[in-house]
């Protein structure tokens, strides 16, 4: 005779089924235990990992800005052939610290005073590419390669970098300079429509600028 099934209370089922989910979870952990350990030493290992790699990068940080204070100061007494193998050393080793890299600001500056014109623009170019900070320091470098395709008589060329520049930085100080020479590269490009645009614009949108004389000067002797 079969007897009647039991009523099990509220409390009861509640019982019932945690036993049941510790029981499921206990084999679920059984089954993937090795996958969790395996994942948590894979966090383990990717957290000293990045400690470490924060570590070297302060301690590379810290070696490079030592090197570059001392390459400075033998840029900065005019001893460029000292400089420049002691430069080039530092974008070497640490051409990825932000010393490294205005370092290589440095580098393009000293072949630039040294006539190299060639290598002072590819680092200046380099420089550009791969620094993110002062714009300052950006400004002056596009001006120097622009200045490095003028010396090299590549007047139109320069022009068009100077007037990138003017339009990059419109806002700061650089911005008349680099229409002035802008201009004045085209008038020896040849272009002196596209100098009389340029000059126009200084005594325009800079009134107030060391070069407003001079353009309107310049406007005049191109029949303005």
């Amino acid at each position: 005779m079969l007897r009647p099934r039991k009523h099990l209370s509220k409390k009861e089922l509640k019982e019932d089924k945690l036993v049941t989910f510790y029981a499921k979870a206990t084999a679920w952990l059984e089954n993937y235990k090795t996958y969790l350990i395996a994942g948590a030493a894979a966090v383990v290992v990717l957290a000293m990992g990045v400690f470490f790699y924060f570590q070297s990068a302060q301690s590379a940080e810290k070696s490079a800005s030592v090197e570059l204070a001392k390459a400075t100061r033998v840029y900065e007494s005019g001893n460029l052939s000292s400089a420049i193998p002691m430069l080039s050393n530092l974008v070497k080793s640490h051409g990825r610290t932000t010393s490294g890299k205005i370092a290589r600001f440095y580098l393009a500056n000293a072949f630039f005073q040294s006539k190299d014109y060639d290598n002072a623009g590819i680092n200046y170019k380099k420089f550009i590419d791969s620094f993110s900070g002062d714009e300052h320091f950006l400004a002056a470098a596009y001006g120097g390669q622009a200045a490095s395709l003028e010396e090299k008589k590549q007047y139109a060329e320069a022009a068009a970098l100077y007037s990138k520049a003017a339009e990059k930085y419109a806002s700061t100080v650089h911005a008349p300079l680099f229409l002035f020479k802008a201009g004045r590269c085209y008038q020896l490009a040849g272009k002196p429509e596209q100098s009389k645009v340029l000059f126009q614009r200084i005594v325009n949108e800079f009134p107030k600028s060391a070069e407003k004389d001079e353009a309107v000067l310049q406007l005049a002797m191109l029949g303005q």
